[in-house]
């Protein structure tokens, strides 16, 4: 009787198919745990983003940080971003970072950022207001930079979010760095975001403010954590959700965003119930 000194063509096949099925289940288990992490960092980077923002607020008699200052031969305010003025305390820019974003920059806009300020403006009495937290300093609205006092529910509102690029529509696509004034708070009806960046604005045009919201839209926030998005708040809590979930976004009750301040949710730090 002979000694079988080497494997059969049956038994490699069989085995190369049993590595085959398991590389198959783990492999999207592994890209899982991977992203899960990678969802952790940033939710942590933005609890960090997000004490800074208060610890300038104590040490600015409680008021937020604004984006930019305007000065007599500028009154847009790009001077400064807010991500700037908050730099001395968060000490670097990579904490802006998400480790799931991939997306290029513009070139000669400065450090990569994950991290936009919620500026909101909303369409109420005929006039632009900013029902945001970070001011966006801009000249044609009140250049008031927010008080911790003013914001009626804390826990509630949105302070910060992650954006990843910009929507195709903008004439800022695509993203810009750290450095550049416009691309760090999202000011919804803003040229800058040609109206859609929020989520529940349809997709398509420059000028969306004004149609129907579309609740299957996410708008520019990123979705880059299994569809969730990390989000903080001006009480300095920070938790993953679905971009939809902070606004409301039904359209059988609202004829147009930026005239209906209800759409705006957890975006409008105004709002007292």
């Amino acid at each position: 009787m002979k000694n079988r000194s080497a494997f059969t063509l049956i038994e490699l096949l069989v085995v190369i198919a049993i590595i085959a099925i398991l590389a198959a289940i783990l492999f999207p288990v592994f890209a899982q745990a991977r992203e899960k992490a990678r969802a952790v960092s940033c939710l942590s980077n933005m609890k960090q983003i997000n004490l800074s923002v208060q610890m300038y607020a104590q040490d600015y008699d409680e008021t937020f940080v604004a984006q930019g200052e305007p000065n007599p031969s500028n009154n847009w305010g790009w001077q400064l971003t807010w991500i700037q003025e908050v730099q001395p305390y968060t000490k670097n820019f990579g904490v802006y970072h998400c480790p799931s974003d991939s997306h290029a920059l513009a070139p000669d806009t400065g450090p990569s950022y994950s991290v936009i300020a919620n500026g909101v403006l909303a369409y109420i009495d005929n006039g632009w207001k900013m029902v945001g937290v970070i001011n966006a300093s801009r000249g044609w609205f009140d250049e008031t930079p927010r008080s911790m006092g003013s914001v009626g529910l804390p826990t509630e509102s949105i302070m910060l979010a992650e954006r990843h690029k910009m929507e195709p529509e903008s004439w800022m696509n695509p993203m810009q760095g750290a450095f550049s004034c416009w691309a760090t708070v999202l000011m919804n009806a803003d040229g800058v975001d040609g109206g859609n960046s929020m989520p529940g604005n349809k997709q398509g045009s420059a000028n969306t403010q004004w149609s129907a919201p579309d609740p299957s839209s996410d708008g520019g926030i990123a979705t880059a954590h299994s569809g969730m998005s990390n989000f903080s708040f001006v009480d300095g809590h920070a938790k993953a959700m679905r971009p939809r979930q902070t606004v409301d976004a039904d359209p059988t009750k609202y004829g147009n965003c930026a005239g209906n301040i209800g759409f705006f949710k957890m975006w409008n730090a105004t709002r007292t119930q």
